[in-house]
């Protein structure tokens, strides 16, 4: 079977996926899911497939090869680099699945495109980007979205099978966001770096008011430096704090049973709490006094 034929596609619909957390059995529910979507799609390219020239036996073998090219293979990739690709119940049941995953790939048409020459009326492609941003990385402006590659498609002739596909692989979707994503939109760090960042900046110049007044006491161009050095200062490790959250709290997470993940999120609270709490202790008895 080497059909060069280009199918128009009368429908498509694209999500960019936003909030995401799941595991390894939900990651598992969710091929399953498009495997099952790819088995009608399979009936209706099947039922769409024209004999033309064909012997019947041809026509029977290239239906059955229509059919057998619909069973997903999907890529799994790990945070180390490996990678798996095969069957779903294949890459599931090996030993060498990756203890954290950095990405899955299902692409529904690839084996008829690539192994045939041949364009299916329905396919859907989904790929999920597990990758956390760097907690260091300052070239990267924090008030800007987060960039995650994490997307789905589905296009077709069949706007039921399209419609009916990618409501259903939403819904999956948005059942499992994931914790605080609102931190990964766009100027949340602008918002944040005026309502805590500032005021906590100037806290911290007045905490150390009298350690640095005692340093240079007969110079007020150094203590002035050292009040500028301790609000830059407390800046950066609020910018850093920031970065953290964001790769705590990842927008799209796989949730690995080895991952130290929830110590991150009780460490940070921890240091959250003490911080802004003391912050908020003295400027209560500020006012109260």
């Amino acid at each position: 079977m080497d059909i060069n034929r280009q199918p128009r596609v009368n429908n498509r619909q694209r999500l960019l996926v936003s909030s995401l957390s799941i595991g390894k059995e939900e990651l598992r529910r969710l091929c399953d899911l498009l495997q099952e979507r790819a088995n009608s799609a399979a009936e209706i390219e099947v039922r769409l497939f024209q004999k033309n020239q064909q012997t019947d036996e041809e026509f029977e073998t290239n239906k059955q090869t229509i059919r057998q090219s619909f069973l997903l293979k999907i890529t799994v990739s790990g945070d180390d680099g490996e990678e798996l690709w095969g069957s779903i119940e294949e890459v599931f049941a090996s030993v060498n699945f990756p203890d954290s995953v950095a990405s899955l790939f299902v692409d529904s048409e690839a084996t008829l495109r690539h192994g045939h020459n041949y364009y299916p009326h329905n396919s859907f492609r989904v790929y999920l980007d597990f990758t956390k941003p760097a907690v260091f990385d300052f070239s990267r402006m924090p008030n800007q979205k987060t960039p995650n590659e994490s997307n789905i498609e589905v296009k077709g002739y069949d706007a039921t099978w399209v419609n009916g596909v990618f409501s259903e692989i939403r819904k999956f979707i948005d059942a499992r966001s994931s914790a605080l994503s609102f931190v990964h939109n766009h100027s949340v760090y602008d918002v944040l770096l005026w309502v805590v960042g500032f005021p906590i900046s100037f806290w911290i110049c007045w905490k150390l008011s009298e350690l640095i007044e005692s340093i240079f006491p007969e110079s007020g161009f150094a203590t002035s430096a050292l009040y500028v050095y301790a609000f830059v200062g407390s800046l950066f490790i609020f910018r850093a704090l920031f970065h953290y959250f964001r790769w705590v709290c990842p927008l799209v997470e796989f949730k690995s049973d080895n991952s130290r993940t929830i110590v991150h999120r009780v460490l940070l609270s921890t240091l959250v709490v003490a911080w802004v709490g003391q912050f908020m202790y003295d400027v209560v008895k500020w006012l109260i006094v």
